[in-house]
């Protein structure tokens, strides 16, 4: 636990994730046995209520994620400003990653991938669908982060960056949803648009740093692992959140739609 109460060290904190993917590899693979597992035990039981525990949880990553966008983002814009152009941002290592501030949150959003696979645990507990992108993105994005943080993978931050955006709204969204709030599917339907904006964005700069690294002699903060995990991950992902999009925005309606407009007739004939 000393890494994450002691003054933040780049090196030390990279070390940590080499040294942890093991542990990782082994924290997902309890996850998959334990949430099927889970799924099982529950089919034949009545489902849990967990709103306040759920409520607790989506505020606590909700905040979380608004404090690693409040504190990257001015390192962010302050380094875009001093090298004129966005591109050094995914080609370099920077005080994004160093930082005594920014390059402290990257890490912990890095390490808060572990603590995640609860959410999961909370869809089986209530027996809620357990939909494939779920708990398929939950299980590789950690490896993911452990990797291209570690390996010196400058890409990633914008990821970071946009996912902590993004995990705070939609974990915000959750909250409102667990107080019962009746909230209308466009803000769902925005929230899952920006994450497949964010997966396209992130797959462009990968593409482009992977250019400049086979074609210039330049020294870039890449590698192949790095950029072969990532562009698989983001790939499947976006396929995933396009065909999700699709079912539940557009396709006879939109699930979503259609479903948000009869619980809005229900309460009309109360």
């Amino acid at each position: 636990m000393d890494i994450f109460l002691k003054e933040y060290d780049y090196s030390a904190s990279k070390q940590w994730c080499i040294d942890h993917e093991g542990f990782l590899l082994k924290a997902v693979g309890f996850y998959l046995v334990s949430i099927f597992g889970i799924k099982y035990f529950m089919k034949d039981r009545k489902p849990f209520g967990l709103e306040q525990p759920l409520i607790i949880w989506n505020v606590i990553l909700s905040t979380f994620s608004l404090l690693g966008f409040l504190f990257i983002t001015p390192t962010l814009f302050n380094v875009i400003r001093k090298n004129d152009l966005h591109v050094y941002t995914y080609t370099h290592i920077t005080e994004l990653q160093t930082g005594k501030v920014a390059g402290y949150w990257t890490f912990l959003w890095v390490v808060s991938k572990i603590p995640e696979f609860v959410d999961t645990f909370f869809i089986v507990l209530r027996k809620k669908p357990l939909m494939f992108m779920h708990w398929y993105h939950h299980a590789l994005t950690g490896y993911y982060a452990f990797v291209n943080f570690s390996e010196d993978n400058a890409h990633m931050i914008w990821i970071v960056w946009a996912n902590y955006l993004i995990h705070f709204c939609m974990y915000g969204y959750y909250m409102l949803r667990a107080l019962h709030f009746r909230i209308p599917p466009q803000v769902a339907q925005t929230i899952t648009l920006a994450q497949m904006v964010q997966f396209l964005i992130s797959l462009a700069s990968m593409a482009h740093l992977t250019v400049l690294h086979y074609t210039t002699t330049q020294h870039l903060a890449f590698t192949f692992r790095g950029i072969a995990i990532a562009s698989f991950m983001l790939s499947t992902y976006f396929v995933l959140w396009l065909r999700f999009y699709n079912i539940s925005y557009l396709q006879a309606g939109g699930k979503k739609y259609v479903q948000h407009q009869e619980k809005v007739n229900e309460i009309k004939k109360q």
